[in-house]
This record gives structure tokens, C-alpha cells and sequence, in this order.
């Protein structure tokens, strides 16, 4: 199960669970790597980087909790901290 709610979350706590999920993804690469296996997308420390897998995952749920947002108007705090977090990794 995928928690996707790291990016609206507020930065300090975004940055935190970016690390964990960027961790966990990287040690199952280094384990399919040490097994001889093909390393599964987005889990190569040598391939990507903590701030591409963020940046990829903003993007890719922007739209989302944007409709939820404009169907669900206490969701404005939220979306406003994906744009937060969406500008913190812009800098990077």
C-alpha cells in the first residue's frame, strides 16, 4: 500500500517521509542488486536521485489533489503545501 500523502503533508514532515521512502526503495535496490536480479524503476541509487523521485511524484499527483482540492474545499491547506514542497525541490 502507497502513501502518497508525503507531498501535501507540511515540509518538514514531507522531507522526513521523502527520506524514508526513498530509503526503503534504495535498500530493495541494493538488494536485487547483491542477488545478481535486475533492479527495479526508481529504486537505483546510481540511476536517480532522492530529488528526481520527489519531483517525479509531485508532478505526478498535482492533478490529483487538485481535483480533490476543487471538489473538497478544506483540502486548500494541503494543496497549498504540495506547491510549498513542489518549490522547495524546484531549488535543489
Amino acid at each position: 500500500c502507497a502513501d502518497i500523502s508525503n507531498v501535501v503533508k507540511p515540509a518538514a514532515v514531507a522531507r522526513r517521509w521523502a527520506l524514508r521512502v526513498t530509503d526503503e526503495l534504495f535498500d530493495q535496490g541494493d538488494a536485487e542488486r547483491c542477488m545478481g536480479m535486475e533492479v527495479s524503476p526508481n529504486c537505483d541509487r546510481f540511476a536517480t536521485s532522492r530529488v528526481a523521485l520527489q519531483t517525479a511524484l509531485i508532478a505526478y499527483l498535482g492533478p490529483l489533489f487538485t481535483h480533490l482540492a476543487a471538489a473538497f474545499p478544506g483540502l486548500d491547506t494541503p494543496l497549498a503545501q504540495l506547491g510549498d514542497c513542489r518549490a522547495s525541490y524546484a531549488l535543489c
